[in-house]
């Protein structure tokens, strides 16, 4: 049977490949899509993996991917640093974020403002590849805090510019450097004023692009201590009370403070959630592909048994029976289907290396996941795409077939 099949998909070698091809992009299509979305909002939720804390404190009503303001007033640190459970301080240490965004790399990055003293924290192992760390924020800071008031406010118009302007620094990921060509030394122009790259570090960190937060305060806040988030680090639970710890001490900031927290392992699925309406997007289009090439191998089977409705008399009439005809287009069908998951994931691999060499800041991540779904569907969509053209071959009277011309 299968050498029938062969030898008939052999016999139209044109319409064979262009089958074949046309399940191939279709599956191509859905892994890259696939791989090209979660790949890259996987490696986003690695890198926040990389910030040594625990939770992460963000806006009750907002979407923390979109957002770019200032969400949280200075007050909540504290709020956050004497919340107890078990009658003892749960919170290590806090650590406020400040976002904005920056076109770098041909694409808009996301940028971290952070104190320059809780770096080691967002870095964790990693070290410079080039350049310092932050160093005029540093002093910048201890200027701010002489002109602090007892709430914690100064007069933006009492700040030295040359302090100011020293501290407008960045930090880059070694992996943005590369794609943007960036060095140490080079200027940027941030909300109109000029920052100036400092070091380079190694990838994997939360962020591409870091800047202090005193000086995007300044700029976006007139100076107040505002964030849009916390990353916390939470202190070491008490012997046996180690399971389900950082859930509760959740709950008890989220009480006390009436903020969304979450536990840092869960910022994949924040961003999952963020991007809802793009992943049903790309499962629509994936779907709506795949069903566009298997109608056409539908079509090209039904033509099949147009164009051998005498061959197909003759097999009837020396005993051929229904089932072995509609296994013997079934079988075509498979052929042609495996053939072309097969070329559709050799495509796939093709693509993640086109798109990750043209667009380094992209990540393709192509799962066994997403393989073993190509392979589904080539065997799901061979089975259904032959079997109405394999009935209705098995119903061709025999004598009828024999007088067609």
């Amino acid at each position: 049977m299968a050498s029938l099949a062969v030898a008939n998909l052999v016999h139209r070698k044109l319409r064979s490949a262009l089958s074949i091809l046309a399940v191939g992009l279709g599956v191509a299509m859905l892994i890259v899509m696939l791989g090209l979305s979660h790949g890259t909002l996987d490696e986003v939720a690695d890198r926040i993996q990389s910030v040594d804390a625990e939770l992460v404190v963000l806006p009750q009503h907002e979407n923390i991917i979109f957002t770019g303001g200032a969400a949280f007033s200075e007050k909540y640190r504290p709020l956050i640093e004497q919340v107890e459970l078990d009658g003892r301080r749960c919170v290590a240490s806090v650590v406020p974020v400040l976002f904005d965004t920056v076109r770098m790399g041909g694409q808009q990055q996301r940028l971290f403002a952070i104190d320059a003293a809780d770096l080691p924290i967002f870095l964790g192992p990693r070290r410079l590849a080039s350049g310092t760390f932050f160093e005029a924020p540093l002093r910048l800071a201890a200027h701010l805090d002489t002109l602090r008031n007892a709430q914690g406010y100064y007069d933006p118009t009492r700040v030295d510019p040359a302090a100011l302007d020293a501290a407008c620094e960045l930090l880059l990921d070694s992996r943005l450097a590369l794609v943007g060509g960036y060095r140490v030394g080079h200027t940027e122009t941030i909300l109109g004023r000029t920052f100036r790259v400092v070091g380079i570090v190694e990838s994997g960190v939360a962020g591409r692009v870091f800047c202090p937060i005193q000086v995007l305060q300044y700029i976006k806040c007139a100076g107040m201590p505002w964030a849009s988030m916390f990353f916390v680090k939470l202190a070491p639970p008490p012997t046996g009370h180690e399971a389900g710890y950082a859930d509760r001490c959740a709950a008890a900031i989220a009480d006390r403070t009436k903020a969304r927290v979450e536990l840092k392992t869960a910022y994949g699925a924040l961003l999952a959630e963020s991007f809802s309406q793009i992943y049903m997007y790309i499962n629509s289009a994936s779907a709506v592909s795949i069903l566009v090439c298997f109608l056409f191998i539908l079509l090209t089977m039904y033509t099949t048994v147009l164009e051998r409705t005498r061959e197909i008399g003759i097999l009837r009439s020396l005993g051929a029976g229904s089932g072995y005809l509609v296994r013997e287009f079934m079988a075509e069908a498979l052929i042609i289907c495996g053939s072309g998951t097969a070329v559709g994931i050799a495509m796939a691999y093709t693509a993640k290396y086109t798109i990750e060499t043209v667009r380094p800041l992209l990540t393709v991540r192509i799962s066994p996941t997403f393989l073993f779904l190509a392979a589904v569907i080539g065997l799901v969509g061979g089975i259904g795409s032959a079997l109405y053209p394999g009935l209705r071959a098995a119903r061709i009277d025999p004598v009828a077939a024999l007088n067609f011309e």
